[in-house]
């Protein structure tokens, strides 16, 4: 019988991509790529280097971005040149907060661990995510979920995609109103839902003030690895926005759907 021929650490570079051993080193893999990876990790020297590599490029993105030095400069400017517009129908212009340096700050701390393909440039380790902020006389505050708010604030809000595609974000309050963030001012009938931005977080460009609806405003991200309709998941927010469990129910979503959601406690 023929003997089984070895594999050359050519074939195995070829094989154990770098995307695989970012995907082993935050234990993303399936079970049987997994076991894969650690095997081949175990023979192949070569294989082991680029992996600490990346274990290297990981930590001096952290050590040069330290939470505790970059967030509370952040925070501060994301809101810091909005303070001067106009409120107009419960929405402002595009913010500052979206200026490439702020972006690419807020990135390299809050997700540093990114995939290192050319040409797909996207968040590891999250799941997709909304983030909250309210603008305040000293910046900006991050809302947690279950957090206070009043009529008047205004929200801004951010998404960071992760593996997610494409998605919608929308809201409802406690008067059973629904309001289309992405795509802004959808008003029903078919249309795809936008692409996401692999490379966020990224800042919605219109902020958002709370009315006089009482309760609360929850805030949702609907998201696909495939491309979907937005009329898909109209109905499914309408419904849920009409019912009373719209501060803690659940959306019933197609199959391939995934969801996060914020709620904003609010008082009067």
């Amino acid at each position: 019988m023929p003997q089984k021929q070895k594999k050359s650490a050519s074939s195995t570079q070829r094989t154990v991509s770098d995307l695989m051993l970012e995907q082993y080193n935050l234990r993303e893999l399936g079970p049987g790529q997994e076991r894969f990876v650690r095997d081949e990790l175990e023979r192949d020297e070569v294989l082991r280097g680029r992996l600490a590599a990346i274990l290297k490029s990981d930590e001096e993105i952290r050590s040069s971005y330290p939470a505790q030095r970059m967030v509370p400069l952040i925070k501060e400017r994301l809101l810091r040149e909005a303070s001067g517009s106009k409120r107009r129908n419960g929405r402002l212009p595009t913010l500052a907060w979206a200026v490439p340096v702020a972006a690419i700050a807020l990135f390299l701390l809050l997700f540093p661990l990114v995939s290192r393909r050319p040409d797909d440039t996207r968040l590891k380790g999250i799941a997709p995510h909304l983030l909250v902020f309210r603008k305040t006389t000293a910046g900006a505050e991050e809302l947690r979920p279950g957090a206070i708010a009043r009529r008047g604030d205004v929200l801004q809000l951010s998404y960071a995609a992760g593996d997610a595609r494409y998605g919608v974000i929308f809201s409802v309050d406690g008067r059973g109103t629904l309001t289309w963030h992405v795509p802004a001012g959808y008003g029903g009938g078919a249309r795809a839902a936008p692409p996401l931005d692999p490379k966020g977080p990224v800042v919605l460009s219109s902020a958002y003030e709370l009315d006089d609806a009482p309760g609360f405003e929850r805030f949702f991200l609907v998201y696909g690895t495939v491309p979907f309709d937005v009329s898909e998941v109209e109905p499914v927010a309408r419904a849920l926005s009409q019912r009373s469990v719209g501060d803690r129910g659940v959306l019933s979503l197609p199959r391939g759907l995934g969801q996060f959601s914020v709620l904003v406690k609010k008082k009067s």
